[in-house]
């Protein structure tokens, strides 16, 4: 099974090998926040492989405790040069807005990768060793109205590494070409399609999907992952656990020997880092998955 951290991810992309550069980028960007927001999607659904094939199509009117199911959010990455090194600043809403649409959709691509929408599919996300300091809101990008916080800034690689590819010295983002930036933006959300990354969060978390509600499974042949958000980024349907339901029908890219179920557990499924790292997997819509088991 393939392994690969962010900058593995970069240096791919630019051509390089990995071996170029010892930067250790082995970072998750997604700040995970534990805002208590109760959404009421519980039912059960079972799919081909499911541990419980069991189905609910009523509603849940049980005693459920309140949820970040459904909670909509986003990320922003953007790139920077300091310390001689290309570096990825990661934003986060953290809970303190929605990330409407047309505040998205007026942000610049050429500046900044637009992680969002994504909705959380699970239900509790609790911060181990101390709530994060996130540091002050600042209204990012500037003028839009917007507040965010610097959820982690995740160093890529040296810049004598882009230097070496382009053959070209590189003071600011400026001496970077247009192209190169888009493709780099874009490599932060889509850098491991199907590819386990290692990693080492900026801060650890727990993640909790209660008992009963649905869980969406990938399951490599060797480990099984359970997703944590799902976005519309790429498939404009994809805004509710129904349409996440059916990605099973929807997936063209999915290697062989991998599947896809929907599972529901008699306890709740809590999800921690392994030695400190976490095994994240993304598959072709951007949807993101933890690893929770191995055979």
């Amino acid at each position: 099974m393939a392994r690969i951290n962010l900058t593995a991810a970069f240096l791919l992309v630019l051509g390089c090998s990995s071996t170029d550069t010892d930067a250790d980028a082995n970072a998750d960007t997604d700040a995970d926040a534990d805002t208590d927001t109760p959404t009421t999607d519980a039912a059960s659904s079972g799919d081909a492989g499911s541990e419980d094939d069991s189905e609910d199509d009523s509603e849940d009117t049980g005693d459920v405790p309140e949820t970040l199911r459904g909670v909509r959010t986003c990320e922003l990455n953007e790139l920077v040069i300091m310390d001689g090194a290309v570096w990825m600043r990661v934003w986060n809403e953290v809970g303190m807005h929605d990330c409407p649409d047309d505040w998205l959709a007026s942000i610049d691509s050429e500046v900044y990768a637009v992680g969002g929408p994504r909705w959380r599919s699970i239900d509790t996300a609790n911060p181990l060793g101390g709530t994060p300091d996130f540091g002050m809101p600042q209204e990012v990008p500037a003028g839009l109205g917007y507040p965010m916080v610097e959820a982690a800034a995740v160093e890529l690689f040296p810049v004598s590494v882009l230097e070496g590819q382009l053959g070209a010295p590189i003071e600011t983002l400026d001496d970077i070409p247009l192209e190169v930036r888009r493709t780099m933006l874009d490599t932060t959300l889509f850098s491991t399609q199907y590819v386990v990354a290692e990693v080492d969060r900026v801060f650890t978390t727990e993640f909790v999907h209660f008992a009963g509600q649905r869980v969406f499974i990938i399951d490599d042949g060797e480990c099984q992952y359970a997703m944590k958000y799902y976005t519309s980024i790429i498939d404009a349907e994809l805004v509710d656990e129904d349409a996440v339901a059916t990605l099973g029908d929807r997936f063209t890219q999915l290697p062989e020997g991998f599947s896809f179920s929907v599972q529901t557990f008699d306890e709740d499924l809590v999800i921690r880092e392994d030695e400190g790292l976490q095994y994240v997997l993304t598959d072709e819509f951007g949807n993101s998955y933890d690893r929770f088991a191995c055979d």
